[in-house]
């Protein structure tokens, strides 16, 4: 179970995010206005779904705005197809880009895809020849 902030200025497209994502057991906040999420305490969420294309605040600035906040993933829902937007989206500060319409298994692949990554152990290891130091682990391996 995760935490996911979703936020379209589209009523039945979040409708549509909250039930996919429940299928997998995630709690969903869903916001129709953005001006509001840069007042949330962003850290209580596990990843943050964005649509580009809203009135007012538009996705990408909103991602710029709120990218300091947070290091969750970032993940875009929009419209916008061409490839210097998809571009500027992955420049600006996003984890990655779905294009709409977007197929609900798609979304549940690439959500639990980002999740995952997130929960894995990091590790971090020197390679030198035959020689391995894993800093993390503090171990050193010969051969």
């Amino acid at each position: 179970m995760a935490r996911i902030l979703v936020v379209d200025d589209e009523k039945d497209v979040l409708a549509l995010i909250r039930n996919t994502l429940l299928l997998d057991g995630h709690v969903t906040t869903l916001e129709t206005m953005p001006e509001k999420v840069i007042e949330m305490n962003l850290s209580s969420f596990d990843l943050i779904l964005l649509d580009v294309m809203m009135t007012g605040l538009d996705g990408f600035r909103l991602c710029e705005m709120i990218r300091y906040k947070t290091d969750c993933p970032i993940l875009f829902l929009t419209a916008k197809v061409l490839e210097e937007d998809i571009m500027y989206g992955l420049g600006v500060g996003a984890d990655d880009y779905i294009l709409k319409p977007f197929g609900t298994g798609e979304l549940r692949a690439r959500v639990n895809a980002h999740l995952r990554r997130e929960k894995r152990e990091r590790r971090t290891t020197l390679n030198f020849d035959e020689i391995i130091f894993n800093l993390s682990g503090k171990e050193m391996t010969y051969g």
